[in-house]
């Protein structure tokens, strides 16, 4: 299974996106992405807080994909470090 992540927004506006497989998640978290492989798709509410960033989370494994986006204020509590683990593989980000 394999997770894109891309964080964009903030003060300094900077993309961010890495792009892991659940094996290099702790066990919990690699659960949690099945989980969201397995649930809708989530499109965010509004634009969230000026300056605040902007999270978009695909989940995919073979052909099923999931994309779930959030505002800062909108990441469930559970994804929290699931979205804090992929982060710490974060590089700038090409232009979309």
């Amino acid at each position: 299974m394999r997770i894109e992540y891309r964080r964009s927004g903030g003060v300094a506006g900077i993309d961010m996106s890495a792009s892991i497989g659940s094996e290099e998640l702790p066990a919990a978290q690699a659960q949690l992405a099945d989980q969201l492989l397995s649930t809708d798709s989530t499109p965010t509410a509004g634009s969230g807080a000026p300056d605040g960033f902007s999270y978009v989370l695909t989940v995919q494994d073979g052909e099923r994909t999931r994309t779930h986006q959030w505002t800062e204020n909108e990441v469930p509590d559970t994804v929290r470090a699931l979205l804090a683990t992929v982060g710490k593989h974060a590089q700038p980000a090409p232009p979309a």
